[in-house]
């Protein structure tokens, strides 16, 4: 026994030391005070890596002679970056998710796969389980709401209003009916007789279009963008040049005669769609504060993993000596700094301006 004694002391050391080891191990990246452990970079990872392959997407492009495993493990290093920048917007402006719109991101996970026990199966296929893609739905729903609040601040009317004005097409809603009959001779005699009142009756009666016709001509609601691209040019210029409640003369097409009648022409104010309009804008205004949030903060990426391009966001592979100063080449393959405790795994670019 006594000569057990020092043999525990050793593994009881060993164990002290070896732990002291683990929890002082450099972290994948620092963000501020705040760090993203190679343990999370490794969890992260796998959850991407099950998300994209849902999707079709690649999770990440390989620089050069990368592998995939080393380009995803860039990607996610890139978007966990990006979202410890995000967290700490949303925790100084109170933004939360609701738990029911988890559940329905999850659900629509589920319908895409056929179930909750086809996801359920995918799931442990890879290693995952139920309560890790819960919270990353979380996560990026978070990010997603950052985002949106972010354009809202940024973007101004004086901004906007020349996008609106340049798309007011498409917040223009049209609609229109008509008459199609075979000779001009024809269009000219209903063109007299035809009124709002008895426009449907004539167009079931005698309209050869005989699915409109069934209908008193009606052809549907476009915003105008599309109507313009849906009907014969001259038809749609000629129906667009009406008054709601206008009826034309005879208009020839390819088809053949028309008598149409201009049924509506609804222009969304501004104020109506400016949320529409911030979201279209919003992707890069967020992408420039993120950016300028970044260059603020002090943002550090472990090189074995690869180097932090601060004008982008972007996790770059380490390809020399020379790019970071350290010795590592990260991404090649080469030996790692020696407190990272391995090899080098780099990974594809996080596109600019992508969310998690």
């Amino acid at each position: 026994m006594r000569r057990l004694r020092p043999v525990l002391c050793f593994l009881v050391l060993a164990a002290v030391v070896l732990s002291a080891c683990s929890t002082g191990a450099r972290p994948a990246a620092t963000i501020g005070d705040r760090e993203i452990t190679s343990e999370e970079l490794e969890a992260d990872t796998a959850l991407y890596r099950f998300l994209t392959g849902l999707s079709g997407a690649p999770c990440g492009t390989p620089v050069g002679g990368e592998t995939e495993t080393s380009a995803c493990t860039r990607f996610t290093l890139a978007n966990g970056i990006r979202e410890e920048v995000v967290k700490g917007y949303a925790a100084a402006n109170d933004l939360t998710v609701a738990n029911a719109d988890v559940a329905t991101a999850i659900e629509q996970v589920e319908t895409s796969l056929g179930g909750p026990e086809a996801l359920d199966a995918q799931l442990e296929e890879n290693g995952l389980v139920r309560a890790d893609l819960q919270a990353l739905a979380r996560r990026l729903l978070l990010f997603g709401e950052v985002e949106q609040a972010i354009a809202a601040e940024r973007i101004t009317d004086e901004e906007l209003l020349p996008f609106y004005e340049q798309q007011v097409q498409q917040f223009t809603t049209v609609g229109a009916r008509h008459i199609l009959v075979e000779t001009e001779a024809e269009a000219s005699e209903i063109s007299r007789d035809v009124t709002e009142r008895n426009f449907a009756d004539i167009a079931a009666d005698r309209s050869i279009d005989t699915q409109s016709g069934q209908s008193g001509g009606d052809l549907g609601t476009f915003s105008e963008a599309q109507f313009l691209q849906t009907f014969d040019p001259a038809f749609a210029e000629a129906a667009l040049a009406l008054d709601v409640g206008e009826i034309s003369g005879p208009v020839e097409t390819q088809f053949g005669w028309h008598i149409i009648e201009l049924t509506r022409r609804d222009v969304a104010a501004f104020e109506d769609v400016r949320e529409q309009l911030v979201g279209q804008l919003g992707t890069s205004a967020f992408q420039e504060w993120m950016i300028e949030r970044i260059q603020a903060l002090d943002v550090e990426v472990n090189p074995r993993y690869g180097r932090l391009d601060t004008d982008t966001g972007e996790v770059l592979p380490v390809r020399s000596t020379s790019e970071d100063g350290t010795g590592a080449t990260g991404a090649t393959g080469a030996t790692a700094p020696a407190d990272s405790g391995d090899t080098g795994v780099g990974g594809a670019t996080a596109p600019t301006g992508a969310t998690p």
